[in-house]
């Protein structure tokens, strides 16, 4: 036993290394709040879920933010983060947990590392293209024989939105590479940027969705005062506290709790198109829900303008949840957890019925696994009066507001249905600081506006999946990227 404890010791000493030499070990940016002890785990458990069950509401409330936002968030978290080795059931030490992702917007979820280390991605008659479609949906993501999904991130096919928002980063970079390899007055004037078209469509692809993460996606989520506060003080080489230059990328707060805000913005129903609507979840009583892994029926490609704001579409979008306590009763019944959890050693049992809660999972996670800073504790440290219990904290008997949940009720209280002063700060400072501490990323482009997909000096991500619906048909190869596979295959 006491190897083992020394091999810890010394991997704990590795890792911290790792977090200082790349940034791919996740960070704490507030003090330890560890769970005091001797404690009765299945009373604390008992508190903590009332307060999520307390969550659930089965209306789908409206906001003035179009629902694609909500999976453009998941989207950018795949983008940054994936923590494979921390489970649910443990008390988890963040210095061993190692990012899979690269911790920066570099869209290496859609270019993996490239066609020398990542040639499944790529096509091999078609130097530098991605590979896009497959013989049964060539709007869906390429596939192998079994159809499982060719792409950077394997989870960016766990439901047929951010599917499809992989695919048109896919097609948009593909685009731009056909357009680029061209002679043009337009091409010539970029030149200046990369001369190699694939390293220079990869580029500008990046500084798209970059430009789109920067000046749509936080606004729409974030207290827009709370943006522009991190913005003015990043770029005077200032940081909100208690962040600092020895922060990690990635503190733990922001992927165990601020970033999470994104559950909360799930609606229950989602209008794909003119004629399909669909549940979050497939459900017993047959009522279709969104596909997941695997091959997407061409039933269920997806009409952007329900989607985002497109600004020649006759089609208002539909919205996301305002960003608050009130969380989508979809979500508290995961279909693919059937069974009770055991955390630690066997100290708690988690039932089957509050383990397939997203809700409660977020707060178990919070609060056993990770033993995160407690709301009131974070907005001391970062300068913030901190807020009153409300009522479903009183009710549910707590003193101390888990972080997960006091972000949430920020944007309830304070933030008109946005992140405000703790979650804001937190999420926009992480991302900004993704951007700042990358030299080739837009922050460092200071004269860089969209060139390709936006309109009268109007830009967003409607506008990039319109324009990849216009000019997909011009990449003249487009079929030759598509892979084939039997579905009979497929169970």
């Amino acid at each position: 036993m006491s190897h083992k404890h020394g091999l810890m010791s010394h991997m704990h000493g590795l890792q911290m290394h790792l977090c200082d030499a790349d940034g791919s070990v996740f960070g704490r940016l507030l003090p330890h709040n560890p769970i005091v002890r001797p404690t009765d785990f299945n009373k604390a458990r008992e508190l903590l879920g009332a307060l999520a069950a307390s969550m659930k509401s089965t209306q789908d409330i409206q906001s003035d933010v179009p629902a694609g936002m909500t999976f453009l968030g998941q989207f950018i978290d795949h983008d940054i983060t994936l923590d494979v080795s921390s489970e649910l059931g443990r008390n988890t030490r963040h210095q061993l947990i190692t990012n899979v992702r690269t911790p920066g917007l570099d869209l290496d979820c859609v270019f993996g590392a490239g066609p020398e280390a990542t040639p499944h991605l790529y096509s091999k008659p078609h130097e530098g293209y991605l590979l896009m479609g497959n013989s049964a949906n060539p709007l869906d993501l390429p596939r192998n024989c079994d159809g499982v999904a060719l792409i950077g991130d394997p989870r960016n096919d766990e439901n047929a939105i951010v599917s499809q928002l992989q695919g048109v980063w896919i097609r948009f970079y593909n685009i731009l590479l056909h357009k680029l390899s061209k002679p043009g007055k337009i091409y010539k004037s970029l030149k200046h940027l990369h001369e190699d078209p694939k390293q220079l469509a990869k580029l500008l692809t990046r500084w798209h969705y970059q430009w789109i993460v920067l000046h749509e996606f936080l606004p729409a989520l974030v207290d827009p005062e709370v943006c522009n506060r991190v913005l003015w003080l990043l770029k005077r080489h200032r940081f909100p506290q208690p962040f600092s230059d020895k922060t990690a990328p990635i503190p733990v707060e922001f992927s165990v709790a601020a970033y999470r805000f994104g559950h909360g913005t799930v609606q229950n129903k989602y209008q794909m198109s003119e004629k399909v609507k669909v549940g979050l979840f497939q459900q017993d009583d047959g009522e279709l829900g969104l596909p997941a892994f695997g091959p997407k029926a061409k039933e269920f490609n997806i009409d952007w303008r329900y989607f985002f704001d497109i600004y020649r579409a006759r089609v208002e979008p539909q919205t996301a949840r305002p960003v608050g306590r009130s969380i989508a009763a979809e979500v508290f019944d995961l279909p693919f957890v059937k069974d009770d959890m055991v955390m630690g050693d066997g100290d708690l049992v988690i039932p089957a019925a509050e383990a397939k809660s997203l809700a409660h999972r977020n707060i178990y996670r919070d609060r056993f696994g990770f033993e995160l800073a407690s709301g009131q504790m974070a907005a001391g440290n970062m300068g913030f009066t901190p807020l009153d219990r409300d009522q479903a904290t009183k009710d549910a008997g707590l003193n101390k507001i888990p972080l997960w949940y006091y972000c949430l009720q920020e944007a309830s209280e304070i933030g008109n249905g946005k992140l405000s002063d703790v979650g804001g700060t937190i999420v926009a400072t992480v991302i900004m600081r993704l951007l700042k501490n990358d030299p080739s990323s837009i922050w460092h482009a200071h004269d860089f506006v969209p060139c390709f997909g936006n309109h009268n000096k109007s830009f967003g991500m409607g506008y990039v999946a319109d324009y990849v619906d216009e000019e997909w048909s011009s990449v003249s190869h487009r079929d030759d990227l598509t892979c084939s596979f039997d579905p009979k295959r497929i169970k």
